[in-house]
């Protein structure tokens, strides 16, 4: 099952290694931003009802937030039914601003990766996770038992403290690596076993 992965912005402030820029031969990104708001423009009905939605609910993104979210959301709508993505996963609590859009107008599910010091208003996000079907998560009081991983490759326990001893004298990482890799495994196992699932589903609601 082919994974698109999309760029919707680049943070400026980052600095590129070589594997990166490699990288991002792999990757898809969106038009620049005059095309964006063309497409924006071109679409005033939909892009009204969309504001609409957010102007009756009771907590909301901050405007800011939703316009940029939302242009990107409507310039990405022919690629993903080009690429028949049923399934998008946000890596950020604003690109979740956009996948949540995204499901509105296209019906896909989303599972989304909140940071640990995210931009939206926190009720906003425990709001906008109970509309994923799951995530990962750097805080634990945001799982409200949906299918949510705790992200704690962060975290060490004092038998992890004791293998990082031994890390210290190899001058190799295990405490952290063991943990990254087993955390990074069922990630991925997860994230696969979402977009399986409800491509299944979409292909028994076609029948």
């Amino acid at each position: 099952m082919p994974i698109v992965p999309i760029v919707c912005e680049l943070d400026s402030q980052t600095r590129y290694t070589r594997a990166m820029e490699k990288m991002a031969t792999s990757l898809e990104f969106l038009p620049d931003p005059m095309v964006i708001e063309a497409e924006w423009r071109a679409n005033q009905a939909v892009a009204q009802k969309l504001e609409e939605d957010r102007a009756q609910r009771s907590v909301r993104a901050p405007s800011a937030i939703f316009l940029r979210q939302a242009r990107f959301a409507l310039a990405l709508t022919n690629l993903l039914r080009e690429k028949n993505v049923s399934h998008v996963h946000a890596t950020s609590s604003r690109s979740l601003v956009c996948a949540l859009i995204l499901k509105k107008l296209l019906n896909v599910t989303v599972s989304a990766t909140i940071e640990a010091r995210p931009n939206l208003p926190r009720e906003w996000i425990q709001n906008a996770l109970s509309e994923c079907v799951g995530g990962r998560l750097r805080d634990r009081q945001l799982d409200s038992g949906g299918s949510f991983l705790v992200d704690k490759t962060t975290f060490r326990s004092a038998p992890q403290q004791a293998l990082g001893l031994v890390s210290q004298r190899s001058g190799i990482d295990l405490t952290r690596l063991r943990r990254r890799t087993r955390f990074w495994q069922q990630w991925a196992e997860t994230l696969m076993r979402w977009s399986r699932s409800d491509r299944k589903s979409k292909i028994e609601n076609r029948k």
